[in-house]
């Protein structure tokens, strides 16, 4: 899920991939592989905030049980790219709440 600017509005960018599938036991864990572009520390632990905010939300609005047979989610980060002067902690949070839901839409369609 890629966050970037559209015509005449400041610059942001902000840019990661999650995959999302069900673990046992009815925990969430958080993975960030070996990223070809290292998130600075505070986008980092601003997409591990959003995404948990976002798990939540959906959980209570959404319901994740139709799409996850187990009660636990691995959230697993595959991508991410920053800009050293367009991105910001409030791009990384937005960019993190859409790609849960892409993610969970892939699943649901899948």
């Amino acid at each position: 899920m890629r966050l970037s600017p559209s015509t005449g509005a400041q610059p942001v960018y902000a840019e990661i991939v999650v995959d999302i599938e069900p673990l046992e036991g009815g925990t969430t864990e958080f993975e960030f592989v070996s990223l070809a572009h290292p998130l600075r520390a505070e986008f980092a632990a601003a997409v591990e905030s959003s995404l948990r905010d976002e798990l939540n939300s959906q959980v209570a609005t959404r319901g994740l049980s139709s799409v996850f047979e187990g009660a636990g989610v691995r959230v697993t980060l595959t991508t991410a790219r920053s800009h050293d002067v367009d991105s910001s902690v409030s791009a990384f949070l937005t960019v993190a709440r859409l790609a849960v839901r892409a993610a969970i839409e892939r699943r649901r369609r899948s």
